[in-house]
Parts: structure tokens; C-alpha cells; sequence
């Protein structure tokens, strides 16, 4: 920790010595301009290269991060994107557990999703889990029942 703030200590000193000696540079005529313009250059690159070890992970990271979420981008979304493709797998494989739970997180995320109701309502019958079937069914039709009511209304 304590080397951490020496060099950050350096590192401010010498980007003021930059600036310093730039500044003398510019008022500076011809090729007298030459040795401040290089050391300010030469303490410019010191300055990175000490703040180097705590920013350049955390700049690399900001840069990538719009790369990343071109193939990544659950990392942006509260949700993830609706797929009944591993629920169907599931139920065509009569794996009808791991459907049920998919159908679930579908429905958990997306719960206007009226074909993840029907099919989950589906597979609790083809489980022959009638309890499940039922309780589904209700779910669906008070959900459902309260978006039919407020269609009414606004019609």
C-alpha cells in the first residue's frame, strides 16, 4: 500500500514536470525547443507507465466492454431472452421435471407468456401430476383474466 502511493506520488510530480517543461518548450524558439519537448516527453511516458499496474485493467476493461457485450450481452439484460427451446427438448425427451422447471423460469421472467403456461399446463398432465395441472391452469386464467378485464375496460 505504502509503495502504491509513492509511486502515484511520482507519478503526480512527473506529469507536473511535463507540463512544466512542455510549457518552457513553447516558449522556446527553433531547435532550443528540442531538450524540453524530449524530457517532457520522457517524463510523460514515466507518469503511465507508474499508474500502469492499477489502470490499465480497469482501462482494458472499459474499452473491451462494448466488444464483449456483442457476444455477451446477458450481462446488460435484467433477463434473460425468451426460449422455450430447452423446455421443449425437455418435454420431447419425457424429461418432464427439467421442463417443468424451464416453463417456470419463463414464466418467472415473461409472465404474459401464454404459451408457457399452456404447455407447462401440457406437460403436468402428461406427468399425470393433475395437482400441478390444476394449480396452473388457475394461475394462468387469473392472469390471463385480469388482461381480459382490462382490454374491456379500455374498449
Amino acid at each position: 500500500m505504502n509503495f502504491m502511493r509513492t509511486r502515484w506520488l511520482l507519478a503526480v510530480l512527473s506529469m507536473l514536470s511535463s507540463i512544466w517543461l512542455m510549457r518552457a518548450a513553447l516558449k522556446l524558439q527553433g531547435n532550443g525547443a528540442a531538450g524540453p519537448v524530449i524530457l517532457s516527453m520522457v517524463a510523460f511516458v514515466s507518469t503511465v507507465l507508474l499508474i500502469a499496474p492499477e489502470t490499465a485493467f480497469w482501462l482494458a476493461e472499459q474499452i473491451a466492454k462494448p466488444f464483449a457485450n456483442l457476444f455477451f450481452p446477458s450481462e446488460t439484460f435484467k433477463k434473460p431472452p425468451v426460449s422455450y427451446l430447452l423446455a421443449r427438448r425437455y418435454r420431447s425427451e419425457r424429461r418432464f421435471e427439467e421442463a417443468v422447471r424451464q416453463y417456470e423460469n419463463i414464466i418467472e421472467f415473461y409472465p404474459h407468456e401464454r404459451d408457457a403456461h399452456v404447455e407447462l399446463i401440457e406437460v403436468a398432465r402428461q406427468m399425470g401430476d393433475e395437482e400441478l395441472a390444476e394449480k396452473c391452469t388457475a394461475r394462468m386464467q387469473r392472469r390471463f383474466a385480469a388482461q381480459a378485464d382490462a382490454r374491456q375496460s379500455e374498449a
